[in-house]
């Protein structure tokens, strides 16, 4: 199976992750929301394949700019204590399988 750029775009690029309960947001390059819930399997995923974290700043979120849109979860006892997670993606060159193991959701 081929996979597309288009395909590759609407993959999950980053999580928005709660540490405490594992829950987490998984959103495209794009900072577009893709799975306001995401799997376990995307989330073990992601933890095992990191490019970088970091806390997430309330301060500097802007809940109408249409960027990682919060999920309905991230209620305001969780917000200090998320963090955002990148996932280490392939580069454009690499095998279409790479791309097909990172979990949609």
């Amino acid at each position: 199976m081929t996979i597309s750029f288009t395909e590759k775009s609407k993959l999950p690029y980053s999580l928005l992750l709660d540490p405490w309960t594992m829950r987490a947001a998984a959103y495209t390059n794009t900072h577009q929301l893709v799975a306001e819930l995401a799997s376990e399997k995307l989330v073990q995923f992601a933890l095992a394949n990191t490019s970088r974290e970091v806390a997430f700043e309330r301060k500097l979120h802007q809940p109408d700019s249409g960027w990682r849109q919060l999920p309905a979860w991230a209620t305001e006892d969780v917000l200090d204590r998320m963090k955002i997670v990148w996932i280490k993606r392939p580069d454009g060159e690499a095998p279409d399988a790479e791309w097909l193991a990172i979990p949609k959701r």
